[in-house]
C-alpha cells in the first residue's frame, strides 16, 4: 500500500532537484510551433521565430532552423538580428551559436558578411550550404513544442513537449533531450522492462538525470530515476532507483573505466529488500588473447572470485578454430559452503581451478542449398574439496534461404554435465526415501536414477518470413529430450510457437507471440501468450 505514495514522493523529489545540476543554457528558440527531429538533430520553428543568445543577441524571422550537429542557425523570411543599438536585416541570415560569424542573404544586394557585433557588412561569395533550410514533414517530428532552450554540445529542453510519433510518450510540461556525445549515455543500471520511456530532467555535457515510466514483467507499472555521469568514451557511471507501483524497490549501479589501451575496469550492483549483490571486474586484452578477474559479493555472506586467461582463436586443419581458457578462483559462504557435511564450517571457502576448450567449424555448404556451422565445448572444474564438475556441449545450426524474404533454420543443441563427489556422491545426491510425485499424483520412480549427471537435448526448426524491414513472421517447432525430465517438470517435450514482429510507428516495435506446449503437465496442450515492446 505504501508503494504508490512512495513513487509520487520519489518523482516529486526528482523534479525539485536543484537547477545547479544543469549546464547553463546559451540559446533559446521560440515559435508558433517548434519541432525536433532526433535522427538529424534538427530544430525548426515556424509561424514566427525568435532566437535569443546568451550575449544579448536577438533575432526574428518567419521561420528558423538550428542544426545542433554544427551549431548553425538559419533565419528565413524577414530576418532581423539585433544586438544593443546595432541591427541588420535580410531575407535570410545564417549565424553560429558559439562563433562570431554572421552571413546575410538579400535578394537585392546579394551575400554579405559581418560579425556578432553587427558592424558594417562586406560582400562575400554565396555558399548555398550556409543557408540550407531542410524540407521536412513536421508530422514526422519526434517532439513538438513552442519553446526550446539549448545548451550547445549537451542538451535541449522543451517547454512543453508532445511526442506525436511516440506511442506511450505522454505530453509533459518540460522535457530534456540529451545529445551530448559519449558511449556512457547508452549504459543503464536499470533492469530490463517490456516498456521504458525516459523523461530527461536535468543534464550537462557529461551528465543526465532522467525519470523513466516503465512497464515490467510481473510488477507491472513502475517509475524509476536514473543518474548518469560520463567521461567521453573512457568512463561512465549510472545509478538508479526503480519503484514499481506494486512491489519492492530495486536500486542499481553500473560503472566502467578504460585503463589505457589494454585494460578496463567495471563494477555493478543490484539490491532489493532481500539483499544486495556487488560485482567488480578487471579485463585485459593482449592482441586476440585476453584475461579477466571477477569478484562478486552479497550481503548474505556469499562471495566468489575468478581469474581467467584466454588464448586467441587458433586455426586447425580443415578451417576449424580452437580456443583454450584456464581459470582459478574460490567460492565462499559465511557458515560453510558444503552444508551437507557435519563439519560444513570448515569449508567456508573452497578454491577451484578449471579449463575450457572450445572448437568451431567454418560455415560450410551442405545438400539442399543449406549452410551448416557447428561448435563443441568441453570443460572441467576441480575443487579443493574432492569434487569435479564436467560439461560437454555441442551445437549445430543450419539455414536455407529460399529468397531474400523467406529463410528456414534448423538447429541441434546438446549439453551433458556431471557433478561428481568421489566417495561422497550419495551424500550430496541421496536416493529419495519416497518417490517424487507427478502432477497427476502418480510416483516418478525414474528420479531415483539421478545422481548428479544431467542431459539437455533439443532440436528446432524455424521458418522466418520478412516481407519488409519492419515486419517479420516466425514459426518454430522445438523438441526436447532431457534428463531429468518428466510430466509437468523441466522443459516441455514439444513446443510450437508463432511470433509476429512489426513496427506500427517509427519508434515503437511490437512482438506478439503464441506458444503451445503439447502433452505436458497432464493436459493436451498448454497455451501461452507473450508480448513485448521494442524501440
Amino acid at each position: 500500500m505504501r508503494a504508490a505514495p512512495a513513487c509520487v514522493v520519489f518523482a516529486a523529489c526528482a523534479v525539485l532537484l536543484p537547477g545547479a545540476a544543469s549546464a547553463r543554457a546559451s540559446v533559446s528558440l521560440d515559435g508558433g510551433t517548434v519541432v525536433f527531429f532526433s535522427d538529424t538533430l534538427a530544430l525548426i520553428a515556424r509561424d514566427g521565430a525568435t532566437l535569443t543568445l546568451a550575449d544579448g543577441t536577438r533575432a526574428r524571422a518567419d521561420a528558423a532552423y538550428i542544426d545542433l550537429k554544427t551549431d548553425r542557425a538559419v533565419l528565413a523570411g524577414h530576418a532581423r538580428v539585433v544586438r544593443g543599438s546595432e541591427a541588420v536585416s535580410a531575407d535570410a541570415i545564417a549565424l553560429e551559436l558559439d562563433g562570431d560569424r554572421v552571413d546575410l542573404l538579400d535578394a537585392s544586394t546579394g551575400v554579405s558578411h559581418t560579425t556578432r557585433r553587427l558592424g558594417a557588412a562586406t560582400a562575400a561569395e554565396f555558399d548555398a550550404e550556409r543557408f540550407a533550410f531542410p524540407d521536412v514533414d513536421d508530422r514526422s517530428a519526434f517532439i513538438r513544442s513552442r519553446h526550446a532552450t539549448i545548451t550547445p554540445h549537451a542538451d535541449v529542453r522543451f517547454k512543453p513537449a508532445a511526442f506525436p510519433t511516440s506511442i506511450g510518450g505522454l505530453p509533459v510540461p518540460s522535457y530534456l533531450y540529451t545529445y551530448a556525445t559519449g558511449a556512457g549515455f547508452g549504459a543503464t543500471s536499470l533492469a530490463g522492462a517490456t516498456f521504458d520511456q525516459p523523461y530527461g530532467l536535468f543534464g550537462t555535457q557529461t551528465s543526465l538525470t532522467a525519470l523513466h515510466a516503465r512497464w515490467e514483467d510481473g510488477p507491472g507499472p513502475a517509475v524509476a530515476l536514473q543518474q548518469q555521469v560520463v567521461s567521453g568514451d573512457d568512463a561512465y557511471a549510472a545509478v538508479s532507483l526503480d519503484q514499481p507501483l506494486r512491489g519492492y524497490s530495486v536500486h542499481g549501479f553500473n560503472a566502467y573505466r578504460r585503463l589505457g589501451t589494454r585494460y578496463s575496469a567495471e563494477a555493478d550492483a543490484s539490491g532489493t529488500i532481500y539483499g544486495t549483490v556487488m560485482h567488480g571486474a578487471l579485463t585485459a586484452a593482449f592482441g586476440a588473447a585476453g584475461g579477466r578477474m571477477d569478484y562478486t559479493r552479497t550481503t548474505a555472506g556469499a562471495s566468489s572470485y575468478t581469474a581467467s586467461l584466454r588464448t586467441p582463436d587458433e586455426p586447425l586443419p580443415g578451417g576449424l578454430t580452437w580456443r583454450l581458457t584456464g581459470s582459478t578462483g574460490f567460492d565462499a559462504q559465511r557458515g560453510g559452503l558444503l552444508f551437507e557435511l557435519p563439519d560444513a564450517h570448515n569449508y567456508s571457502t573452497v578454491w577451484r581451478k578449471g579449463i575450457d576448450l572450445f572448437v568451431a567449424t567454418p560455415v560450410v555448404r551442405v545438400p539442399f542449398g543449406a549452410t551448416l556451422a557447428t561448435t563443441v565445448d568441453a570443460a572441467r572444474t576441480w575443487y579443493a574439496f574432492p569434487h569435479t564438475f564436467d560439461t560437454l556441449s555441442a551445437t549445430a545450426t543450419a539455414s536455407r534461404a529460399f529468397s531474400k524474404k523467406v529463410t528456414l533454420f534448423a538447429g541441434y543443441q546438446s549439453t551433458w554435465s556431471a557433478d561428481i563427489y568421489p566417495g561422497t556422491q550419495t551424500l550430496f545426491y541421496p536416493t529419495p526415501i519416497t518417490p517424487l510425485l507427478l502432477p497427476d499424483g502418480t510416483p516418478y520412480y525414474g528420479y531415483a536414477a539421478f545422481t548428479g549427471a544431467r542431459t539437455f537435448r533439443s532440436q528446432n526448426v524455424d521458418l522466418q518470413v520478412t516481407p519488409d524491414p519492419n515486419t517479420a513472421y516466425r514459426l518454430s517447432v522445438v523438441h526436447t529430450s532431457d534428463f531429468p525430465q518428466f510430466d509437468g517438470f523441466g522443459r516441455p517435450v514439444w513446443e510450437v510457437r508463432g511470433d509476429v514482429r512489426f513496427r506500427p510507428f517509427p519508434n515503437i516495435g511490437l512482438d506478439v507471440g503464441r506458444a503451445y506446449d503439447f502433452a505436458w503437465g497432464g493436459t493436451r496442450w498448454q497455451p501461452r501468450w507473450s508480448f513485448a515492446i521494442t524501440p
